[in-house]
């Protein structure tokens, strides 16, 4: 890990208005130029700018999401410009995190508890002899790249589902993006009790 680089943390607007989330980056790209970026965000969200913040509120609020593989560092200019706010150094991790990976293809299939070939990123080697039942990794997260804007509309997203609000009243799920979206969140983040709920939210 590139300590120089890590632990940074960034505000960024969530979307419709709904507030101001937090991020966590970690810099891996030694490793992985493409996908060495791990971005975490928190559970605090809040309704209002503010121009001076205490980095342990943040961090003591708890992960919301994460560990997410991002394309880019979050800018700090343009449309979806972040805020930096300051850099911690007790990080929450030190290695790149396990994953969960899919022999095959996820776009057609909206309950990936439905799939069977899933593995742990650190089982590859005996990929065959080693497929679990998708519960046993269920709460890890894919290597499915985002950028600083698709993570916003995922914690957006879970805003909405946590306040027990309906995705689809915000987001038009039949666009593609916002689909895969709201499938990668609902998959990992939420029991398949609740994912099967959230999907009826879907247009067939």
């Amino acid at each position: 890990m590139i300590k120089e680089n890590s632990g940074k943390i960034y505000r960024f607007k969530l979307d419709h208005n709904l507030g101001f989330g937090f991020a966590e980056i970690y810099d891996f790209t030694y490793i992985s130029e493409f996908d060495g970026r791990i971005i975490y965000t928190f559970n605090r969200i809040d309704t209002e700018e503010k121009s001076d913040y205490d980095l342990k509120k943040i961090t003591e609020s708890g992960i919301s999401l994460g560990p997410i593989r991002s394309v880019h560092s979050p800018g700090t200019r343009g449309k979806y410009a972040t805020k930096y706010i300051g850099q911690r150094t007790d990080l929450i991790i030190n290695e790149i995190p396990l994953t969960k990976e899919f022999h095959g293809l996820l776009i057609h299939e909206k309950n990936w508890n439905n799939l069977k070939k899933w593995y742990r990123s650190d089982k590859f080697k005996e990929l065959h002899s080693n497929f679990v039942s998708y519960n046993e990794l269920r709460n890890l997260e894919t290597r499915i790249l985002s950028s600083i804007v698709g993570i916003a509309t995922k914690l957006t997203m879970k805003k909405i589902i946590d306040e027990n609000k309906k995705v689809s009243d915000f987001y038009d799920l039949s666009e593609m993006g916002n689909f895969n979206t709201f499938i990668q969140l609902i998959n990992t983040y939420y029991p398949i009790e609740k994912t099967e709920n959230l999907l009826t939210e879907i247009k067939n």
